[in-house]
């Protein structure tokens, strides 16, 4: 079961390590890795340890890890949301938080549709945590007695596989329709790197009708996060790590890489 759970996000951890060294720069790859990583951590430990389920640590972990995989999904993989230059400028503190929009470039006709795609994905991503319910409670009497009978304990493995393949799939809609629209800007001679609401039409449909054969998707995700430039500023102490990672690696070694 260790083996099964771990190594799909442990080939992903080496491929995201292994395009960090040919491309010789460290974001996204290194970013991407850490996301598999921090998952692989957090799965074993409540395969080898399940007593700990009912730890506040491991659950604090556990969220970490998954917030920081729907922040992925969103900003890197999907890069759905863009800031929104427009806004913020109102009175009051609030002015000064950052917002955010869809990007103009959408081969989906419905806005709804991508809403609802950030929901069932921020959903399922938590539909772990049904594992954990637990098993016996005691109830008023004193008397210690089942949470849910077996076949509940059943359904719920199958189950959660299920919604973990849903989300995939759905997770991959947005996922190949921005890879669609960078190569249909290549096409159109501008850079697959560029900011993704360049050139967009208002509704952004219609991108897709151009007849254009589609290349096969890189693994990993773009070369950019949406805000990553402006995090170095935040902090003073994590303003180096966020230097270091923003550096590309095309003056060093394969032996210092």
């Amino acid at each position: 079961l260790p083996a099964c759970v771990v190594s799909p996000l442990w080939w992903r951890f080496l491929q995201n390590l292994r395009q960090c060294r040919d491309a010789r720069r460290r974001w996204p790859y290194l970013g991407n890795a850490f996301k598999y990583l921090l998952a692989a951590e957090v799965a074993l430990f409540g395969l080898f340890e399940p007593d700990a389920r009912q730890n506040a640590a491991w659950i604090a972990c556990f969220v970490g890890a998954t917030l920081y995989q729907v922040w992925w999904d969103v900003f890197m993989d999907w890069e759905l949301l863009v800031r929104d230059n427009g806004g913020g400028k109102g009175p009051g503190p609030a002015a000064s938080w950052p917002r955010y929009r869809l990007r103009p470039s959408r081969l989906y006709r419905s806005r709804s549709m991508y809403y609802a795609i950030l929901a069932a994905n921020f959903l399922l991503r938590f539909c772990w945590t049904a594992t954990l319910i637990p098993r016996r409670y005691l109830s008023k009497t004193g008397m210690v007695r089942d949470a849910y009978s077996s076949d509940f304990q059943t359904f719920v493995g199958p189950a959660l596989a299920s919604a973990e393949i849903v989300r995939r799939a759905i997770w991959s809609l947005l996922r190949v329709e921005l890879e669609a629209i960078k190569r249909a800007r290549e096409k159109q001679g501008q850079g697959p790197s560029g900011p993704v609401e360049v050139g967009a039409e208002e509704d952004g449909y219609g991108l897709n009708d151009r007849g254009l054969e589609l290349e096969p998707m890189q693994i990993g995700s773009g070369p950019r996060a949406a805000g990553f430039g402006r995090w170095h500023a935040l902090n003073p102490v994590l303003g180096p790590y966020f230097a270091v990672m923003r550096r590309d690696m095309a003056e060093m070694t394969d032996l210092q890489i």
